[in-house]
Formats: C-alpha cells, sequence, structure tokens
C-alpha cells in the first residue's frame, strides 16, 4: 500500500484537529497550556499543561497518573491534565495541533511523519525500552521466526497500526516479503485467542497487557518478542519542535516528574497507590487488583532501561530503527539526520 494512502486511511495525515474535550487547560497562545486556578504544596500556581494519551486511560500510561497523585507534578510547578486518547492518531493530531503539549506514540508513528510529512514533533522521551508486542502462538505449533509465518495468517490489533507496522518489518529484516503474509484484525484484548483456537490465525501480536491477562490465567502461548528481529523504540513521550524550543523547562520538569513516578512504580510496596491513581481515571481497568498488579510489574519491566534510568533515549538506537523503517518502506526519505526524530537533551538534563 502506498504510505501516503495508508496513513490518510489511519488517519494520521496531521492536520490541526480541534474539540472542547480537548481544550481543557489550553492556552490562547496554542502552547497546550496556561495557569492553572489551583496552587501547589509551597502555594505557588501550578501551570496546568495537557498530556494526550495514544489510547484511553490504562496502567500503559500510569506514570503520568502517578505523578500527578503523589505530587510530583506539583513539586515541579505543573498540573498535568491527562486525556484520554481513541488512537495514536489523535495523540499526534493533537499535539500537532497544539491542543495539547504532550503525546505518546511509537517511533514506527512518528518517524514516517517527521521524514516524510515533516510533522513538526519531536520525541522527547521513551517509556518503552523493550518492545510491547510479541508475536503469540500455540506451544505446539510455535512460530519462531518470520520464515514461519511467509503464506500464512497473522492477527494484528488494528489494520495498518503499529502492530501490523512490527510485523511488516520483522519480515523486512529477515530478507522476506511481507505482502506474503495475510493480516487480519483480531483485536487489543483476550478475545484475540478466540482467532488462534478457531485456526482462523496461525498466530497473533499481543501487547504486555493481554500477555500479563493470560499469564494470569495460566493460558500457555509460545511468545516471540518484536525487538528479536526489528528492533524498534516503542511508545516515547513527543512534543512540537516550537515547544521544544521554547519550553525547555516545562518539558524537563515534565519528565523528570515522570521519571519520579517510574521508581515509585518500581517499588512493589506503592503499588496499591499505583492502581488509586489509574483508578481515578479508568475503574475498570483496576478491577481486578491482581492483574492490574501484574500489569504494573510488567510495565515497569519493559520500560527499565539499560542504564536503569527510565526514559532514557539511546540515539544509536533510534539511528538503526530508522534505518530499518528506511529498508521495509516505511520511510522514504534518506537524508534526514536522527536530530530530526529525537531530541535527548531534556532528558539528559534530567
Amino acid at each position: 500500500m502506498d504510505r501516503r494512502n495508508f496513513l490518510r486511511g489511519a488517519g494520521l495525515l496531521v492536520a490541526t484537529a480541534t474539540g472542547s474535550q480537548f481544550l481543557i487547560g489550553c492556552s490562547s497562545d496554542g502552547s497546550g497550556g496556561d495557569t492553572a486556578a489551583s496552587t501547589g504544596p509551597s502555594g505557588e500556581q501550578l501551570r496546568n499543561l495537557v498530556y494526550m494519551t495514544p489510547f484511553q486511560h490504562i496502567i500503559a500510561h500510569s506514570d503520568v497518573y502517578v505523578a500527578q497523585a503523589q505530587g510530583f507534578f506539583a513539586e515541579e510547578g505543573l498540573l498535568i491534565t491527562s486525556i484520554g486518547g481513541t488512537g495514536t492518531a489523535s495523540s499526534v493530531s493533537q499535539v500537532a495541533g497544539k491542543q495539547a503539549m504532550f503525546g505518546k506514540a511509537a517511533s514506527v508513528i512518528t518517524c514516517p511523519l517527521i521524514a516524510d510529512q515533516d510533522t513538526p514533533i519531536v520525541t522527547v522521551g521513551q517509556k518503552d525500552q523493550v518492545s510491547q508486542y510479541s508475536v503469540a502462538s500455540l506451544p505446539d505449533k510455535p512460530l519462531t521466526s518470520p520464515e514461519q509465518w511467509q503464506g500464512k495468517t497473522i492477527g494484528v490489533i488494528s489494520k495498518g497500526g503499529t502492530t501490523e507496522l512490527l510485523l511488516d518489518a520483522m519480515s523486512v529484516a529477515a530478507g522476506l516479503d511481507p505482502t506474503k503474509v495475510k493480516k487480519v484484525v483480531t483485536g487489543a484484548d483476550v478475545g484475540s485467542l478466540e482467532f488462534l483456537n478457531r485456526g482462523e490465525v496461525d498466530g497473533f501480536i499481543t501487547f504486555i497487557g493481554s500477555e500479563t491477562a493470560f499469564r494470569q490465567r495460566n493460558i500457555e502461548l509460545n511468545y516471540l518478542n518484536t525487538d528479536l528481529f526489528a528492533p524498534l523504540p516503542g511508545d516515547s513521550y513527543f512534543v512540537t519542535r516550537e515547544t521544544a524550543q521554547a519550553e525547555g523547562e516545562a518539558i524537563t520538569s515534565f519528565l523528570r516528574a515522570c521519571r519520579k513516578a517510574w521508581k515509585f512504580m518500581a517499588d512493589t510496596a506503592n503499588t496499591d497507590k499505583v492502581l488509586e491513581a489509574v483508578g481515578v481515571l479508568n475503574e475498570i481497568e483496576v478491577s481486578d487488583k491482581a492483574l492490574a498488579a501484574a500489569k504494573v510489574a510488567a510495565e515497569v519491566k519493559v520500560s527499565t532501561a539499560k542504564n536503569g534510568d527510565f526514559l532514557s533515549m539511546d540515539t544509536a538506537v533510534w539511528e538503526s530503527g530508522i534505518e530499518l523503517m528506511r529498508k521495509s518502506g516505511m520511510i522514504k526519505d534518506t537524508k534526514r539526520p536522527v536530530t530530526d526524530f529525537v531530541d535527548t537533551t531534556f532528558i539528559d538534563s534530567v
């Protein structure tokens, strides 16, 4: 499929998207922030900035919720309003349209938009240090390499989304033609397993949340992490280039508070407080406490960098990931430097 047609179909040809539901805390200067009426611990007024999640309010985004609940943002003079997105497109479009200051998306989404459409965003902090996604298959019919699903059917979470792009990249990295694989949508919840059990797919891509749920239910599957063949940086925080130039202090403060939240989450003694913070925005997500606690632990695991510092970015990893995206046809541009895609200044300052 033509890359531009794919992006249009996925809703990722970015244009300014406005709506009253996204205007909470947005100022008239288009910065995605304003001065809030509430005050922090020291009595100072807090600056209200908007964060647009890529998808709903789920445990994957809990560092922001924890930073808000535990006062880490207030310590930085910030109050963060979190808006639940309806997909990665909503996060990108709202940030690009200056209706939110912070968004989150994987490199397979942000890099092609930056490279080929000059979408004015740049990544400032990397949440996922290991891929959230794996190809799940039956233990007695395990899929352990892309060669095994050539000519077969694999389930993806959404058509044209991150998981389909990752699946294609895995084939390309192995020197195979991704068009030889049939993809069908199996969704993101545990119901995706039924497609496998009915024999409608030979495997399906699952993410860490549903993988954790399967393990909690003692459902045995074989998991092949996408990083083994297509190591591409996962969900990361981004802002507009304009914001990166004008709001360095706010960006650094946001990342510092989020890093404190990850450290807080890494201590299992704090799990109940983490679930409370998530529950304020999504009670259903934490209704099964044991499962929710397992999801928190899984998120901490995939978000822990090799150097031990949460939200770190390795420029070399981004460079190799961008080259793989070029090789697989996700990116047409061949000249942009890695600094057009990521800016490590802020997280390094933390």
